[in-house]
């Protein structure tokens, strides 16, 4: 990899529009800027199938403002990708069309089968993995699953177990009852069962839900090893607060706190499915996928 101009990656997840500016350099990649809009584009298309307008709305701001920012950091390259929300959506394509006409941008929307591959080649992105590991990218309406052995891909899926489509399905009190998080944790279980064998030894997360839980922990770095005990005390805190004592006690904003029983409980779910013996968060995800495949595709 070679010294060269910033490049942009543009991520329009269901819950969030995040941007990367980022330098190539002979040592990896070298941050400029990251930012992020939590706009949950991807609300309601679980049970209607198409994307709201104001959510639509809310997202088209939130793009225009983050390719200001790419402009202002230099970055003339720009990779615009969408995932759950835009796939999943009746008006995906539509949405596509008014973002190309406000902007100028042509936002590609990833198939599953390649939101997992530049998913994981983001998250291992400088790390060093010893043994078999399950990469979990858990979003806003999907959750990417990779497992890898010896630094390969042994197979990776996309699966609907993102934060803001579990939460619509599952979660109607607040804070949730038991009896929502126990149909939950069967929900994740039972999909997870129709996936192929894994035998992980170290969970890899990374995405919102995943940074969060580490903020909570008070585990926060670029990337950062959790115990289970870590996991499982987060899992505790958001399901048995509500959300505006969440924001009180954690300052995380309000959109987020609704969301997070579910997605934590979710991960949680997951990480006991594979009986993982170490958890790392990395901040490192999707978007660093994006950058590399570009710059591989370049050389």
């Amino acid at each position: 990899m070679r010294d060269g101009e910033p490049l942009a990656v543009l991520d329009v997840g269901s819950n969030t529009v995040r941007l990367l500016v980022a330098k190539p350099t002979a040592r990896g990649l070298e941050n400029i800027d990251d930012e992020s809009r939590f706009v949950r584009l991807g609300t309601g298309v679980d049970a209607s199938g198409e994307l709201r307008t104001d959510r639509m709305e809310a997202a088209l701001e939130a793009i225009s403002s983050l390719l200001t920012i790419a402009r202002q950091r230099g970055a003339h390259t720009l990779e615009a990708i969408a995932t759950s929300a835009v796939r999943d959506a009746l008006n995906g394509p539509d949405f596509v069309l008014r973002v190309a006409e406000a902007t100028g941008v042509d936002l590609r929307i990833l198939a599953g089968d390649e939101e997992a591959r530049l998913t994981a080649l983001g998250a291992v992105s400088g790390l060093v993995v010893e043994g078999p590991a399950l990469v979990c990218d858990l979003g806003g309406g999907s959750a990417a699953i990779i497992s890898m052995v010896s630094g390969e891909t042994a197979w990776a899926h996309v699966v609907p177990l993102g934060s803001g489509r579990l939460s619509e399905r599952f979660i109607h009190v607040d804070p949730p009852s038991p009896e929502e998080l126990a149909a939950l944790s069967t929900h994740v279980n039972d999909l997870l069962d129709s996936l192929p064998p894994a035998s992980p030894r170290t969970a890899i997360l990374t995405g919102g839900t995943a940074t969060h839980i580490a903020r909570l922990a008070e585990c926060e770095g670029s990337t950062t090893s959790l115990t289970l005990t870590d996991l499982a005390h987060v899992r505790e805190v958001v399901t048995s607060l509500s959300a505006a004592e969440v924001v009180e006690a954690h300052g995380v904003t309000l959109d987020r706190a609704q969301v997070l029983p579910a997605g934590v409980t979710a991960v949680h779910a997951i990480v006991m499915h594979y009986a993982v013996s170490r958890i790392v968060v990395t901040r490192h995800g999707i978007r660093e996928g994006a950058m590399l495949d570009v710059l591989q595709r370049r050389d």
